[in-house]
């Protein structure tokens, strides 16, 4: 795996890193202490790379 994405729970925002960093306490976007969740794409219907699409809303 290349890098996983990772989404703001209160914004939105999403960002990649490479496996074994953590991401932001702040998120970048909106300033706020949020919670980021891996969204990375692991299905082969998305070539294994990016946000999965089942997770965009």
């Amino acid at each position: 795996m290349e890098e996983i994405t990772w989404k703001c729970t209160k914004c939105g925002y999403t960002l990649e890193a490479d496996p074994g960093v953590v991401p932001p306490e702040t998120c970048p976007e909106c300033k706020d202490k949020c919670e980021f969740v891996n969204v990375t794409c692991y299905i082969p219907e998305c070539g294994m790379t990016g946000q999965d699409p089942r997770l965009k809303g």
